[in-house]
Parts: structure tokens; C-alpha cells; sequence
């Protein structure tokens, strides 16, 4: 029996754009087992209730790519989800180098979810309390937001979705 490849997907797409709608869509598809990291739910496992939003940043990327290490090495997980923004190509640097050696022979895919800012907008005002992102906020990584290629970064694929369509590259 081949022993399959381990995955790690890289979401991004700014907040409201649907990352993590699509993964609850989408994890039971891959093949094998799939884990689900996400920084938002470290961030509030860790926030108390008269924390600022970014209170416990540092540990809060600590912990997420420690559970992405943790995640690759395992034996009954192939696909690991990262989920964050990483809307421009120095978060995503900032990723692949604090992930460094866990990378080795791992296939890595960037899943990029594209919204108009008026479905982010919409989006974002059914989330309650701190889940909520500041419109400033929003406008702000909107226009921040950069798209991946392939001759610029360590993905093999990069698979983007956009008004329920896909388009998906690879690496020659």
C-alpha cells in the first residue's frame, strides 16, 4: 500500500471571504484524514473577556504553527488546513519559514478564496462579537490582499475559488 503524500492547505482570502464556510463544505473530502488549524479559534480560546483582539498574538502564532507541526508529523492525518488570512506574500513567508524542515516532502496548495467586498461585507455582519471584523479593517486587507503565483512561492498548486467556480494551477 503507497503510503500517501501529506498535504498542507494554506487558506487565503480576506476575513468574511468564506476560508473557513468552505473548509466545514470541504474537509471530509480529502482523502485520508484532514485537520482543521485555525488562528481565530486559538485567538479566542485564549482571549479572556476585557482582552485586546490581539492581546496574545505572539502566542497565538506560536500555537498555530505548533499545531501545524504537530499535525504534519502525524501518522493518521494526510491534509493539513491552515487557517489565516495570509492575504499578502510576506505572511505567507513568515509561514513557510516558521514551518521550515516540517515542509519536507509535503505538497503544499494554496487555496484562495475570492469575494467582492460586498459579500465580505455581508458576510461579515451575520458574525457576532469579536469574530466581527471593524469595516476599517476589512477595507484595509482588501486592498492589501495579494494574489499567490506559483513562480513566486513554494506552492505546487494553487487552487482559487471564486462564485462557486474553480480555477487550479500547477507547478510544471
Amino acid at each position: 500500500m503507497d503510503k500517501l503524500k501529506k498535504t498542507l492547505i494554506v487558506m487565503i482570502g480576506v476575513p468574511g471571504s468564506g476560508k473557513s464556510t468552505w473548509i466545514q463544505k470541504h474537509i471530509d473530502s480529502f482523502e485520508g484524514k484532514a485537520s482543521w488549524v485555525s488562528r481565530d479559534a486559538i485567538r479566542f480560546s485564549l482571549l479572556k473577556p476585557e482582552d485586546d483582539y490581539f492581546a496574545h498574538e505572539d502566542e497565538v502564532y506560536e500555537k498555530f504553527i505548533h499545531q501545524i507541526k504537530i499535525d504534519l508529523k502525524r501518522k493518521d492525518i494526510n491534509t493539513v488546513i491552515a487557517d489565516a488570512t495570509h492575504i499578502t506574500v510576506g505572511s505567507r513567508k513568515k509561514l513557510f519559514k516558521s514551518l521550515d524542515t516540517s515542509l519536507k516532502d509535503v505538497k503544499v496548495i494554496a487555496m484562495v478564496i475570492k469575494a467582492d467586498f460586498d459579500t465580505i461585507v455581508r458576510q461579515n455582519n451575520m458574525r457576532e462579537g469579536r469574530a466581527k471584523v471593524p469595516m476599517s479593517v476589512l477595507r484595509r486587507m482588501n486592498c492589501c490582499f495579494m494574489m499567490p503565483f506559483l513562480d513566486e512561492e513554494p506552492f505546487d498548486e494553487i487552487w482559487i475559488y471564486e462564485g462557486h467556480k474553480y480555477s487550479i494551477f500547477e507547478r510544471e
